[in-house]
């Protein structure tokens, strides 16, 4: 089951993104969670009474960012990245949706190729330790649109 987070499900996000994500990886802490609950689209993935996945979007104006994706270790495999971003898209309408994803990524490159992302540009020493990113947009229509 998918549904929007809520506040009781803030530490679990909290225990999922630290099992994630190293520090190097700068993982969202309790207040940043407890905020993009209150202000953004935070979906958690429900496995078995658990929170197993979240996805965090940013609205802009004219756009959605995808800012993080995550499933836990145990429940990777079952498709849960891909229920939650054909979720995300039934319920943000924009024209276009935009991420950064690192480059060795390729498991999340993967993933986000098949919901339609296309590479945009290389970001040199976006991640820690000098590591580059892709930048990645998903457009709806045959418009451009200007990020």
């Amino acid at each position: 089951m998918i549904t929007h987070a809520t506040q009781d499900h803030l530490k679990a996000l909290v225990a999922l993104e630290n099992s994630l994500f190293s520090n190097d990886d700068f993982p969202l802490s309790r207040g940043s969670f407890s905020y993009h609950i209150k202000k953004n689209d935070l979906f958690v993935f429900i496995h078995e009474g658990e929170v197993a996945g979240y996805i965090l979007w940013l609205k802009r104006k004219r756009y959605y960012r995808l800012y993080s994706l995550g499933v836990s270790v145990e429940c990777r495999g079952r498709g849960m990245a891909q229920e939650l971003l054909s979720y995300s898209f039934t319920l943000l309408k924009a024209q276009s949706y935009t991420l950064e994803v690192k480059t060795t990524n390729l498991s999340a490159i993967s993933l986000y190729e098949k919901f339609g992302f296309a590479k945009q540009k290389i970001l040199k020493g976006y991640y820690p330790n000098n590591r580059d990113g892709y930048l990645m947009r998903r457009q709806d229509n045959d418009e451009t649109q200007k990020l």
